[in-house]
């Protein structure tokens, strides 16, 4: 009697589709880690432009109009950004508080806010 050495076309099948099933799962774990890594991208970005606004205003480079609030548009890495920076008063009358706002160019959606406060002289 013949011994056949090998696997039969039903036990290949078998072992095609776990595969194939395992690999899809992959895929969709590289692409949403993928689109992950761009959020977080777009935030840090964010998070920075935010901070050199908020720099510029302590520095007294920008100033933020009264009763309003400072718009514009800037370059960083390659990418345009809106921002919106207001002002309020805080609890201490020596200190204002600073709030930006930054977006996408165009984009209604804000993708990061920063607080930070600006010491105001009584001169």
């Amino acid at each position: 009697m013949k011994t056949i050495n090998g696997l039969t076309l039903i036990e290949v099948l078998i072992a095609l589709a776990i595969i194939s099933i395992a690999m899809t799962a992959i895929i969709k774990s590289s692409s949403q880690n993928i689109k992950h890594t761009n959020h977080v991208e777009q935030k840090i970005i964010a998070s920075l432009v935010a901070k050199n606004i908020a720099n510029e205003i302590i520095a007294g480079l920008k100033e933020i109009p009264v009763n309003d609030a400072l718009s514009g548009t800037t370059d960083m890495l390659n990418k345009k950004w809106d921002y919106k920076a207001t002002s309020q008063a805080s609890k201490n009358p020596a200190i204002k508080e600073i709030t930006v706002t930054i977006s996408a160019n165009n984009s209604e959606n804000q993708i990061y806010q920063l607080e930070s406060f600006l010491y105001v002289s009584n001169n």
